[in-house]
């Protein structure tokens, strides 16, 4: 049980994303608070500032409760423009703007097919929702900041990286840390899990995903990946021409994980942290906290 539940936090790590921060940064981007039977896995809206220039980080959580997606679209029409993260997005929404017809090249392909269906499942589990559920990219002042599929592909092929060999990795670099019992499923969280009450796994996921700076930081290694340190330098480039556009109130919708890489190379540009707030991503309650008081004293 132990080996299978460390795979699947590796897995979901590579294949969603990574929702972790490295050490260096000084700073969380994602944590929970709470104990083994409830809590909240929150992450970070990151406020940057360069003259009369202000730039959100918003991370993300890939899948999630329908309120915080809920609470995110709020926040993205505050914004004169929103950059987001979705390889192939902006393909994905033409498509739902009615100004494409042919399906998606990110549907046509594998690994994505994968991810779609390992997302689907969480969600399903877990009672969560996907982020591309939750989200209408079809938004007006949206603005892809990711590349392309073809992008994509050509640039792991020429850094020698697939999802296959990133998933190695991330096994290798676990089974080099190795485990934190603190981190593992209990008996009980176990026994509420086979009852149908998924709250106590809940708990280990969001402890884990919280907790697994190192494990990213050695699948990163020196010399970066695709999946995030070179689709920050894309994010980052469409950030500048929309500046140079005359943009002053922007926010960067981006998983959680890009967000150290991300403020390191914005301080650079001149920009300072001005502040931060954080978002609940997931509201962990067991079950019986979760019944209405009147079907409780039945």
């Amino acid at each position: 049980m132990r080996k299978i539940f460390y795979s699947a936090v590796s897995a979901f790590c590579i294949f969603a994303s990574p929702l972790f921060a490295k050490d260096e940064a000084k700073s969380d981007y994602v944590r929970y608070q709470g104990d083994d039977k409830a809590g909240k896995l929150e992450t970070i809206v990151v406020s940057m500032k360069k003259g009369d220039v202000k730039v959100d980080l918003i991370g993300a959580v890939h899948i999630a409760d329908k309120a915080y997606y809920a609470e995110l679209t709020e926040l993205f029409k505050t914004y004169e423009v929103l950059l987001f993260e979705l390889v192939d997005g902006q393909s994905i929404k033409e498509e739902l703007e009615g100004k494409k017809d042919e399906v998606s090249a990110k549907d046509n392909d594998p690994a994505f097919k994968f991810l779609r269906g390992m997302m689907t499942s969480l969600s399903s589990y877990f009672n969560f929702q996907y982020q591309t559920d939750g989200i209408d990219y079809r938004t007006a002042n949206f603005v892809h900041a990711d590349v392309s599929m073809e992008q994509f592909q050509k640039m792991q092929k020429d850094k020698g990286e697939s999802f296959f060999t990133l998933y190695q990795k991330a096994v290798r670099a676990q089974l080099e840390l190795g485990t934190d019992k603190s981190m593992e499923p209990k008996g009980g969280q176990l026994l509420l899990a086979l009852l149908g009450d998924s709250s106590g796994l809940k708990v280990v996921m969001a402890r884990s995903l919280a907790g697994a700076d190192k494990l990213l930081e050695k699948i990163e290694g020196d010399s970066g990946t695709v999946i995030l340190t070179e689709r920050n330098k894309v994010a980052l480039g469409v950030l500048e021409k929309q500046l140079a556009a005359g943009k002053k109130n922007l926010g960067i919708f981006y998983g959680a994980a890009h967000l150290a890489d991300m403020e390191a190379r914005m301080v650079k540009m001149g920009f300072e942290r001005t502040g931060e707030k954080w978002i609940t991503a997931w509201d962990i309650k067991p079950r019986a906290r979760q019944q209405p008081k009147a079907d409780a004293a039945k």
